[in-house]
């Protein structure tokens, strides 16, 4: 930004300042605030829904894989029986 524009826009008083200010995003409309308010609630219920998913992917890997290690025991015990003493 131009520095005169900035003295002259500050010269200008309040408005001045508020101009600057508005111009550098440190003041925003009520409006904008509500909807990035309401925008980050959205993000954080994702996320949560995102997070649950993944506990729940976690848990049936588990169980498979408990599955999968009891049947590959019990054709190791079927195995082994088969054989004989």
């Amino acid at each position: 930004m131009d520095s005169a524009l900035i003295s002259v826009l500050s010269s200008a008083g309040v408005a001045g300042v508020f101009c600057v200010l508005f111009v550098f995003g440190l003041i925003a409309p009520k409006f904008v605030i509500e909807d990035l308010k309401s925008e980050i609630a959205e993000l954080k219920e994702a996320l949560e829904a995102e997070r649950d998913r993944a506990n729940a992917s976690v848990a049936a890997a588990s169980a498979t894989r408990d599955v999968l290690a009891a049947i590959q025991l019990g054709r190791s015990i079927g195995t082994k029986a088969a054989e004989g003493p």
